[in-house]
């Protein structure tokens, strides 16, 4: 019988995005019985073959008479031989198999109201946020986009880039810089309409697979086209926050400045995390619509508020929020797949914590090449120090 062994380490500090993108690289070991014991256990992954009885592969084992052939260079860079041929009951390969994360994609989205550009916030923030996509457009896909309003006939005005991609910082920058000039009159700040009627659509639309984030960056309360009360305007937000969420885009928060918007800033954050938000007061007024589903209590949510005037420390935060748009969803890239009829016989372990087959709040295949971590168990890895691993028995592993 073969034994498969797979394994992978995937390290994620946790305010970068950079490793933790990295392909994991995972040895899939086959111990065959060349020395004739049928108690061979299972290999170790070890390329050199110290591992478990049966489990070697280096090429140049005396039990291997059929010489060696390359079969995968993986992500770490090692060549991983396959021998072929020798021992009276098979040979041992080991391969080198990229079981990747997917790539994030992440919607910048800044407020461009007169007070970014009065009280000295908008300078700051563009060196933070062009040196973040800077440093993460080959491993994050990237949208951008400011918006204002001015009433009745630019409402919302809207400045960004075309599309979503990677290796975008040269447009970023372009349509940021284009951005900087102020307007120069009374400017709205339609948060709601922007979110409903250009980010969430385009977002949704976007196809590329992987998890989808609104990175919102804004430096007070929301309004509308004709202004109006300010519980009605937050409530718009709210409820586009909640419907992105529902359709599988996640929002981090950024509030800028001195204010009294903090509640509103974490009402905003636990929509975009799904949980609870707060019922409001003053829902008296004939604006308000109610779009947004309220509870007694609010939930916890992170919410970001560096200072606007440091763009390192608001390059830091940016890290911070981005480093929780690590992916849960892991492609198996082509060379293997598990059998999901026994698929809970494999293990996952974050950060050598075993993680639970569970649909809920644990890890489960989503297809034979798929592997997502959910509920729980998600979030467990965005704060993970020491890396996620995976092990699979070699009776459900099959070659592609």
């Amino acid at each position: 019988m073969y034994l498969f062994l797979v394994r992978s380490t995937l390290i994620f500090p946790r305010l970068s995005l950079l490793l933790a993108l990295l392909a994991a690289g995972i040895a899939v070991s086959c111990g065959g019985k060349g020395d004739g014991d049928s108690s061979s256990s299972q290999g170790s992954g070890a390329s050199d073959g110290g591992g478990g009885g049966g489990g070697a592969a280096d090429s140049s084992s005396s039990a291997n008479t059929g010489g060696s052939e390359p079969i995968f260079v993986g992500s770490g860079g090692g060549l991983i031989t396959t021998s072929g041929g020798g021992g009276a009951g098979g040979s041992c390969q080991q391969l080198d198999i990229a079981f990747e994360p997917q790539t994030p994609t992440v919607m910048i989205v800044v407020d461009r109201s007169g007070s970014m550009y009065d009280s000295g916030y908008w300078d700051p923030l563009q060196t933070a946020v062009l040196n973040v996509v800077e440093a993460l457009q080959a491993k994050v896909r990237f949208g951008f986009l400011t918006f204002t309003g001015i009433a009745p006939t630019q409402c919302p005005l809207l400045t960004g880039t075309d599309v979503i991609a990677l290796n975008s910082h040269a447009d970023i920058a372009a349509a940021y810089e284009e951005a900087s000039m102020r307007p120069g009159q009374k400017l709205e700040t339609p948060t709601g309409m922007t979110f409903n009627e250009t980010v969430i659509p385009d977002l949704v639309a976007f196809g590329e697979p992987g998890p989808k984030y609104i990175l919102f960056v804004t430096d007070g309360e929301p309004d509308r086209c004709d202004d109006g009360p300010a519980v009605c305007a937050r409530d718009d937000v709210v409820a586009a926050v909640q419907s992105a969420y529902a359709q599988g885009i996640g929002t981090f928060v950024f509030g800028l400045g001195e204010g009294a918007f903090a509640e509103h800033l974490q009402d905003v954050a636990n929509a975009g995390a799904g949980q609870p938000v707060r019922r409001p007061q003053n829902t008296e007024q004939d604006c308000f619509d109610g779009a947004g589903t309220y509870a007694d209590a609010g939930g916890s949510a992170m919410y970001y508020t560096p200072d606007p005037t440091n763009a390192t420390a608001l390059e830091n935060e940016l890290n911070a929020a981005i480093s929780g748009a690590k992916s849960c969803t892991f492609d198996l890239q082509g060379s293997i797949a598990v059998d999901l009829d026994h698929a809970s016989e494999g293990q996952v372990l974050i950060d050598g914590t075993p993680v639970p087959y569970d649909a809920q709040n644990g890890w489960t295949m989503e297809s034979p090449t798929q592997l997502v971590l959910v509920g729980d168990a998600c979030e467990q890895l965005k704060s993970a120090t020491q890396g996620i691993s995976f092990n699979f028995p070699c009776e459900i592993i099959d070659p592609l």
